[in-house]
């Protein structure tokens, strides 16, 4: 699941990035119909926050089952190697 939800989080920036892009070539062409690139940026934007809270909370210690919140060697309540 993490796999999925890390290739979600890629290709939703890729098409923040790129809905951006479009917004800001539309503002430099004159053209101020960009409704539709906000409102796909805005889902991307959703979607990228919500990843990222997924894949932050889900990072248990295969020991203790606790969550870790950093990505070090050891976890920080059991002291075991991850």
């Amino acid at each position: 699941m993490k796999k999925i939800v890390t290739w979600i989080l890629v290709i939703s920036i890729c098409v923040f990035v790129i809905s951006w892009g479009v917004i800001g070539l539309k503002i430099y062409d004159g053209n101020y119909d960009f409704q539709t690139e906000a409102y796909i940026a805005l889902v991307c934007f959703i979607v990228i926050f919500s990843s990222i809270i997924y894949l932050r909370f889900t990072n248990r210690c295969p020991n203790c089952k606790k969550i870790v919140l950093i990505n070090g060697k050891y976890c920080s309540h059991c002291g075991k190697e991850l």
